[in-house]
Parts: structure tokens; C-alpha cells; sequence
């Protein structure tokens, strides 16, 4: 539920219940541990954010952005620098708090969605600079390969679960302008 209610010195106040996780806290005081081992159980409090333009300025100011879709070019030099020090990671720990900065419960920020829009259009800016090549491409099947992955191929299958009941191959998935997705960013 989001209230929004102004107060006499004309700041708003947005008061928004997260109810999963937390699963990998990175804010201090942690908030409420999550009654379930899995980190699915019901556990409401209050959204918190933690945010600094720390991380934004050091790895993601236009320039950062620009030079990662023009000088980064194959895919792991790419999502490495995409990930480790770039759009992606400075964009949660910039939003941070409770639950933005815990990898597995992020989504239950509403900024989340925002922000990886931002990292899809970068993808799609990226493939652009060489279209035909860069849709052929795949790599580990771990994040940062922890724990050890093998590399994946075109064909590997992706199950989106709930969403669908088609099974698809990454080749099927690695383009937005083709079906299933079919947009393109201006």
C-alpha cells in the first residue's frame, strides 16, 4: 500500500510495505530476519532506501555508459563491466536499503523495475553496435560463475515458469526486437 501524504513543510511522504525477505541483508540495522528458511515467508516493514550518488558517480555517469556500450566488445568484457563496476551494480546500491541492495529480494523495490529498464536498454544499445554478431553470443550459467558454470549455448533451454508455458531456447531470448518480445528503444 503506498500512502502519500504531504506535510506542512511541502516534503511527501511515501510509506510502502515490503513483505519478503530479507534473504542477503546489506543494510545496517538488518531489517527483521524472514520466518522462513527459503525467504518467501511474510515478513512486513517498511521499504527503506539508503541512497547516494556515491556509486552513480564513480561508475555510471553518461560517460561510464556511453564508453560500455562503444569499447566493450564481446559479451564478457561487456556484462563484467556491466555488472561489477557499471549501470547495473551502481543502480542498486544507489536506491540500497531494505530491499534494493539484497540480490534475491530486490525486485520487491518498485525502483527496481525502473532501473533495469535502464540496464535492458543499455543491452539493446550495445547489441545494436554490431547486431548480427552480438545475438549469437552466450556465457556462464552462474553469475560471476559462483559456483563454476559451464558455458551455455544458444540452444540451452530457459524456463520462465509461471509466466509461460513454453520452454524457450537463449536464442529465442537474446534479442528485444524479434518475438517473443518484439519492442525496440528510441
Amino acid at each position: 500500500m503506498i500512502q502519500l501524504t504531504c506535510n506542512p513543510s511541502a516534503h511527501i511522504k511515501i510509506s510502502m510495505t515490503a513483505n519478503l525477505g530479507p534473504c542477503q541483508p546489506e543494510v545496517y540495522p538488518p531489517p527483521p530476519a524472514n520466518p522462513s528458511a527459503d525467504c518467501l515467508g511474510y515478513n512486513p516493514r517498511c521499504l527503506r532506501r539508503d541512497m547516494s550518488n556515491f556509486f552513480t558517480m564513480r561508475d555510471a555517469k553518461t560517460s561510464d555508459i556511453m564508453a560500455l556500450i562503444t569499447n566493450y566488445t564481446d559479451l564478457a568484457s561487456f556484462q563484467t563491466k556491466m555488472t561489477v563496476k557499471g549501470v547495473h551494480g551502481a543502480g542498486h546500491f544507489t536506491i540500497n536499503g531494505d530491499p534494493g541492495a539484497d540480490l534475491y529480494n530486490s525486485p520487491a523495490d518498485p525502483a527496481f523495475w525502473l532501473h533495469h529498464s535502464m540496464v535492458d536498454r543499455v543491452w539493446y544499445l550495445w547489441q545494436l553496435q554490431d547486431f548480427a554478431n552480438r545475438q549469437q553470443i552466450v556465457a556462464g550459467g552462474t553469475i560471476w560463475r559462483v559456483p563454476d558454470s559451464k558455458n551455455q549455448t544458444l540452444d540451452d533451454p530457459v524456463d520462465l515458469g509461471v509466466l509461460t508455458n513454453k520452454v524457450y531456447k537463449i536464442r529465442e531470448l537474446v534479442s528485444t526486437v524479434v518475438e517473443p518480445f518484439c519492442y525496440a528503444y528510441e
